[in-house]
């Protein structure tokens, strides 16, 4: 079964990318119960994803799959999708018609596409004793530099009394093609580094499937001791 649990919590790394956790709930029938979690970003570190029930007894997970998109495949096809808005621009005569403003929307959404925009495969095998409803949740690291956040200052004096006024801002750039709506913001002095490893992005598909069951080691959990402190 498909289900798409809205993200509830989102601890934002002011280096880029963060910590996001989603919630559901879902019927369970008596047995083996699958669940193919949608939406979830290729740039997710498959090592950092954890599933939990909260206050849930006899439910017992069993298996969690998960899987990326191939990047060079997805860079090639982003690649070709750029070439082809180059192409549209270059011969227009005319884009000032009735479909001017769709052709200039698929033209930018082509050159600002990445592979982070993709979605990567979650699917959670559960074994439960009895037919119930419960709350799944999910967690898993985002490395995406295009989420990030950083402070911001305003200070304005007061030139009669001589005082001044500081105000403290925190801004947040999000310059992905996912929202996060009405989602609980934190915000952690964390700075990640690295591109994305190539563990699994193979030209023979034979041993991309195989790779792709390898989780590669995460480069965040190494690095968690540089997480100074979270502001909620």
């Amino acid at each position: 079964m498909k289900i798409n649990p809205p993200p509830i919590k989102f601890i934002i790394f002011s280096g880029g990318g963060g910590l996001i956790e989603r919630k559901q709930k879902v019927s369970l029938a008596q047995g083996l119960n699958r669940f193919e979690i949608e939406n979830v970003p290729a740039a997710f570190d498959p090592s950092t994803t954890t599933v939990f029930f909260p206050t849930t007894t006899g439910v017992t997970l069993q298996q969690v799959d998960v899987k990326r998109p191939d990047k060079r495949i997805v860079d090639n096809f982003i690649s070709r999708e750029k070439e082809a808005a180059d192409i549209i621009i270059q011969n227009a005569t005319d884009l000032r018609g009735a479909s001017r403003e769709k052709i200039l929307e698929l033209i930018e959404s082509a050159h600002y596409r990445r592979y982070e925009d993709m979605f990567g495969n979650l699917v959670v095998s559960i074994e439960s004793k009895t037919v119930q409803e419960i709350e799944l949740g999910i967690r898993y690291f985002l490395e995406d530099d295009r989420i990030k956040w950083q402070p911001s200052l305003h200070v304005t004096i007061d030139e009669e009394s001589g005082t001044a006024n500081i105000e403290g801002f925190i801004l947040v750039m999000n310059n992905t093609d996912i929202s996060y709506a009405r989602c609980e913001l934190g915000f952690a002095e964390f700075e990640t580094q690295g591109a994305t490893p190539d563990t699994g992005y193979l030209d023979d598909l034979d041993m991309e499937q195989e790779a792709q069951n390898i989780m590669p080691r995460s480069r965040v959990m190494p690095k968690m001791k540089q997480m100074n402190k979270v502001l909620f």
